[in-house]
């Protein structure tokens, strides 16, 4: 009998030595079938729908008084950035922590800390579009063909204002029955009412966190001309204090103010409280801004008395050489009361909401 044990151990370690050759490339062959799956794509995803979540549904850190209202100068008070209106409205922007966030003095370092949280220094780029006035705030730099990427449909609070002109003046009596070189209109922010009879956030008018604007135009078409000259009409102070009771027609002393800003106005300006620049041309149409922030800063002299505010502005009429003239006016609401901003008064356009898009693309 012939013994083949010696041909049975080449066959085995030939078939073994082909079952090793063919393992061997087979292993090299399948890192290739997931190379668009590599952790590293999968992760730049996750960081950039982590990113879009806190922007558009976070508030951001500290709350109240929000982050946008910190200055440059007070950068390490700001944890995290959010753009949301409160922790109780996701998805629903602000205006204010928008402009704030696209503002050009922060660094990309900034943004890698307070929005992305990445282990590695990511590349990011983070926009918003507004769809109504079709705005597009931008900040980074251009993506690669490979990068995550989020897109999130979002909400954009719109700020309110209120439109005064010489019709409006006369229709609400704003009179006076003297002739007089000034005349005063006041406008009134009852602030706690503002605060309360408005419960969601995204309609409220927010004097703290908000931008408040009234846009007066005509001036001087609202005064009776006492003499044959053009008569001009400058804004020239603004007086700011905790309302009360205004004074009578016979007594016409305004109420003591915890800020009196004297300026005159150019035509057309738009007049950003605090403000500081000093003009000499004449003016009948002007936007008083109440920024953000203005009222409950402590540098504005009103951190206390953020209950009900008063501006009372004061308007000089001058002949055409610049001298001061007795006008019979519409301005002084010191008779029959200010010009209340709230929420039932038709003058005044109440936020609203635009559709906006927001997109986080990192790499």
């Amino acid at each position: 009998m012939t013994n083949d044990a010696g041909n049975l151990s080449i066959d085995f370690l030939a078939g073994f030595t082909i079952f090793i050759i063919a393992f061997i490339y087979v292993a090299t062959m399948i890192p290739g079938l997931f190379i668009d799956l590599q952790s590293r794509t999968i992760d730049y995803d996750a960081v950039a729908y982590r990113t879009g979540v806190i922007l558009a549904e976070d508030p951001g850190m500290p709350y109240n008084p929000a982050w946008d209202l910190k200055t440059d100068a007070q950068k390490a008070d700001v944890l995290r950035f959010g753009l949301a209106l409160s922790k109780d409205t996701p998805g629903i922007l602000s205006s204010a922590k928008i402009n704030r966030f696209f503002c050009s003095t922060w660094t990309a370092d900034d943004y890698r800390s307070r929005a992305i949280f990445g282990d590695y220094p990511y590349q990011f780029n983070i926009s918003l579009k507004r769809m109504n006035d079709n705005i597009i705030n931008s900040t980074g730099n251009t993506p690669p063909d490979e990068h995550g990427y989020i897109r999130r449909v979002v909400k954009v609070k719109g700020d309110s204002n209120a439109s005064i002109d010489s019709n409006t003046i006369k229709k609400y009596n704003f009179s006076s029955v003297d002739n007089a070189t000034t005349d005063q209109f006041s406008i009134f922010l009852n602030i706690t009412g503002l605060l309360s009879d408005e419960t969601n956030p995204a309609y409220q008018i927010d004097p703290f966190n908000d931008q408040i604007m009234v846009n007066i135009s005509g001036m001087d078409a609202s005064v009776n001309y006492s003499d044959t000259n053009y008569s001009y009409t400058n804004l020239t102070s603004i007086c700011i204090g905790k309302w009360m009771p205004l004074p009578s027609a016979a007594n016409p002393t305004i109420n003591p103010c915890f800020r009196t800003i004297d300026t005159t106005i150019v035509d057309g300006k738009t007049v950003t409280l605090p403000y500081t620049v000093q003009n000499t041309t004449y003016q009948s149409n002007i936007s008083l801004v109440i920024p953000p922030g203005f009222i409950s800063s402590g540098s504005s002299g009103m951190a206390d008395e953020t209950s009900h505010l008063y501006f009372n502005l004061t308007f000089d009429h001058y002949d055409a050489s610049w001298t001061r003239v007795n006008e019979t006016g519409y301005l002084n609401s010191t008779v029959s009361g200010p010009f209340n901003y709230n929420y039932t008064n038709k003058n005044v356009t109440l936020p609203t909401l635009q559709d906006g898009v927001l997109e986080v693309s990192v790499w």
